[in-house]
Protein backbone atom coordinates (compact mmCIF):
# COMPACT_ATOMS: atom_id res chain seq x y z
CA UNK A 1 0.00 0.00 0.00
CA UNK A 2 1.61 3.28 -0.87
CA UNK A 3 1.36 6.25 1.86
CA UNK A 4 1.61 9.70 1.32
CA UNK A 5 3.67 11.67 2.77
CA UNK A 6 1.64 14.40 4.24
CA UNK A 7 4.68 16.75 5.86
CA UNK A 8 4.55 19.81 4.21
CA UNK A 9 8.83 19.69 4.20
CA UNK A 10 10.96 17.31 3.77
CA UNK A 11 13.06 15.95 5.89
CA UNK A 12 16.88 15.40 6.31
CA UNK A 13 18.91 13.21 8.59
CA UNK A 14 21.02 14.68 11.00
CA UNK A 15 22.70 13.86 14.54
CA UNK A 16 23.43 16.86 16.03
CA UNK A 17 24.00 17.42 20.05
CA UNK A 18 21.71 20.17 21.05
CA UNK A 19 20.93 21.38 24.50
CA UNK A 20 17.46 22.92 25.18
CA UNK A 21 15.56 24.58 27.73
CA UNK A 22 12.11 24.54 28.39
CA UNK A 23 10.45 27.61 28.75
CA UNK A 24 7.29 28.81 29.86
CA UNK A 25 4.83 31.14 28.11
CA UNK A 26 6.68 34.02 29.52
CA UNK A 27 10.27 32.91 28.35
CA UNK A 28 11.18 31.87 31.59
CA UNK A 29 13.13 29.01 31.89
CA UNK A 30 11.24 25.67 33.85
CA UNK A 31 14.22 22.80 33.06
CA UNK A 32 16.84 22.11 30.96
CA UNK A 33 18.61 18.94 28.99
CA UNK A 34 20.51 17.53 26.11
CA UNK A 35 19.47 15.29 23.75
CA UNK A 36 20.55 15.22 19.37
CA UNK A 37 18.39 15.89 16.15
CA UNK A 38 17.37 12.82 14.53
CA UNK A 39 16.16 14.72 11.88
CA UNK A 40 15.46 18.23 10.51
CA UNK A 41 13.20 20.25 7.85
CA UNK A 42 12.21 23.75 7.04
CA UNK A 43 9.20 23.52 9.33
CA UNK A 44 11.05 21.87 12.79
CA UNK A 45 13.08 19.11 14.18
CA UNK A 46 12.82 15.09 15.77
CA UNK A 47 14.72 15.21 18.80
CA UNK A 48 15.88 12.33 20.85
CA UNK A 49 16.52 13.22 24.42
CA UNK A 50 16.55 10.82 27.94
CA UNK A 51 13.44 11.88 29.25
CA UNK A 52 10.09 13.40 28.06
CA UNK A 53 9.94 17.32 26.87
CA UNK A 54 6.96 18.34 29.04
CA UNK A 55 7.30 21.49 28.31
CA UNK A 56 4.76 23.74 25.24
CA UNK A 57 7.69 26.00 24.56
CA UNK A 58 11.33 25.11 24.02
CA UNK A 59 14.92 27.06 22.77
CA UNK A 60 17.46 24.58 21.37
CA UNK A 61 21.10 25.00 21.23
CA UNK A 62 24.07 23.40 19.24
CA UNK A 63 27.32 24.35 18.99
CA UNK A 64 28.74 24.46 15.31
CA UNK A 65 32.18 23.31 14.10
CA UNK A 66 33.41 27.08 13.48
CA UNK A 67 32.40 26.97 17.72
CA UNK A 68 29.27 29.75 17.04
CA UNK A 69 25.90 28.66 18.50
CA UNK A 70 22.89 28.09 16.92
CA UNK A 71 19.92 29.13 18.54
CA UNK A 72 16.26 28.42 17.48
CA UNK A 73 13.34 28.61 19.37
CA UNK A 74 9.89 26.14 18.63
CA UNK A 75 7.05 24.63 20.03
CA UNK A 76 6.61 21.33 21.08
CA UNK A 77 4.16 19.32 18.98
CA UNK A 78 4.58 15.80 20.79
CA UNK A 79 6.76 13.91 22.93
CA UNK A 80 6.54 10.15 22.79
CA UNK A 81 8.53 7.32 24.13
CA UNK A 82 10.88 5.83 21.77
CA UNK A 83 12.05 2.15 23.46
CA UNK A 84 12.83 1.78 27.11
CA UNK A 85 15.50 4.98 27.98
CA UNK A 86 15.17 7.31 25.23
CA UNK A 87 11.55 9.95 23.98
CA UNK A 88 11.31 11.55 20.85
CA UNK A 89 9.64 15.10 20.83
CA UNK A 90 8.41 16.69 17.45
CA UNK A 91 9.78 20.66 17.34
CA UNK A 92 7.84 23.32 15.17
CA UNK A 93 10.42 25.99 14.67
CA UNK A 94 8.78 29.60 15.19
CA UNK A 95 10.87 32.67 14.19
CA UNK A 96 11.20 34.42 10.94
CA UNK A 97 11.61 32.17 7.68
CA UNK A 98 15.51 33.97 7.37
CA UNK A 99 16.11 33.05 11.22
CA UNK A 100 14.67 29.23 10.59
CA UNK A 101 16.63 28.98 7.50
CA UNK A 102 20.09 30.07 8.72
CA UNK A 103 19.43 27.50 11.83
CA UNK A 104 18.31 24.82 9.25
CA UNK A 105 21.50 25.49 6.93
CA UNK A 106 24.32 25.57 10.08
CA UNK A 107 22.59 22.02 11.24
CA UNK A 108 22.63 20.23 8.31
CA UNK A 109 26.31 21.57 7.06
CA UNK A 110 27.78 20.67 10.26
CA UNK A 111 26.01 16.97 10.30
CA UNK A 112 27.53 16.82 6.60
CA UNK A 113 31.17 18.06 7.67
CA UNK A 114 31.22 15.48 10.71
CA UNK A 115 29.93 12.80 8.80
CA UNK A 116 32.67 13.26 6.33
CA UNK A 117 35.60 13.86 8.76
CA UNK A 118 35.73 17.40 8.06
Amino acid sequence: MDQKERRKHPRVPTSNIVSYVCIDANGKPIAEGMGKTVDISQGGALLETGRPIESEYILMLSIDLEKKVVETRGRVAHSRPNGSSTYLTGIKFEGTPEEVTNVIRNLVIDYHRRRLGQ
